[in-house]
């Protein structure tokens, strides 16, 4: 199992929060918080070079997260219908590059998922008492 970092921590809440508690292959929405959505990598997270990739990631209720990681084929379908055959193959190509956890894991990086999930969030709530 790979150990989930402070980076995944914040990442994960920044991608559940974007698509706004609801999974993005059966619509379900779950509430805030909810351990049962989950943010969803395509390319696994042992990859660095697409681990914090927000193409590469999406919020998929636990049934729906075992169902695409248990296919394959299942999952690189509702990929492309996602993403489109551009962004797909993009995603296709960076995950072909050879980075390590530190030339991604620094506290800059940190910081900047941070700052993004921060202006979601604001924004969110902002919306929300218009």
């Amino acid at each position: 199992m790979i150990k989930r970092t402070k980076w995944d921590i914040v990442f994960s809440k920044y991608i559940r929060v974007r698509d706004n508690w609801t999974c993005q292959r059966c619509s379900k929405t779950l509430p805030e918080g909810s351990m049962g959505l989950h943010c969803s990598h395509f390319v696994g997270r042992s990859n660095y070079a697409t681990r914090f990739n927000e193409d590469n990631c999406e919020a998929l209720c636990y049934g729906c997260h075992r169902i695409l990681g248990g296919n394959p084929i299942e999952h690189r379908e509702h990929k492309l219908m996602i993403l489109g055959e551009e962004r797909f193959q993009e995603l296709v190509e960076e995950s072909r590059l050879l980075l390590k956890k530190r030339d991604i894991c620094t506290e800059e990086f940190y910081q900047e998922i941070k700052a993004k999930l921060k202006d979601l969030t604001d924004s969110l709530v902002y919306d929300g008492d218009e």
